[in-house]
């Protein structure tokens, strides 16, 4: 039979667990998402995790839970990682629920190749893009009205 002494003792180590379960980072979906975006664009500029972590001033070890979502990246830790990776922060924040799904590896990797130009470049890609998108819906409306009139 257990005296109060073991009882009150194996008390204690249960609270200090459920202490230190509480303690302990939670895969978040949000956590998870900036790992996997950080693991595309590693993997994009082929990149070993021991590579990256060397960049970064830390272990493969360290990467790997990034990527996982098993450890937060700090706010430092995310501009040093969009800096070696060459990228603007603003890519680990495209959300998936926004106009764009971020599973899309064409998309990620036109993001990611975006960011690394300078931002005069973007700037005059964009309104490239923005002509093309004009003389498209110009090209539609033209190519339905023919169609309409046969």
């Amino acid at each position: 039979m257990m005296g109060f002494d073991t009882l009150a003792v194996l008390a204690n180590h249960t609270n200090g667990l459920k202490k230190m379960e509480q303690a302990k980072p939670k895969n978040t979906e949000f956590n998870v998402k900036l790992g996997k975006k950080l693991s595309f664009l590693r993997q994009n500029r082929s990149l070993s995790q021991g590579e990256l972590g060397d960049l970064l001033g830390v272990r493969a070890q360290q990467i790997h839970k990034y990527e996982t979502g098993e450890n937060r990246l700090t706010v430092e830790r995310l501009k040093d990682c969009a800096d070696v990776l060459g990228v603007s922060m603003n890519y680990f924040f495209i959300d998936k629920n926004g106009p764009f799904n971020t599973e899309d590896n064409e998309l990620l990797q036109l993001v990611s190749e975006f960011y690394s130009v300078p931002s005069d470049v973007r700037v005059e890609f964009l309104a490239l893009v923005r002509k093309l998108r004009q003389f498209s819906q110009q090209y539609q409306n033209s190519y339905s009205e023919v169609e309409e009139t046969d």
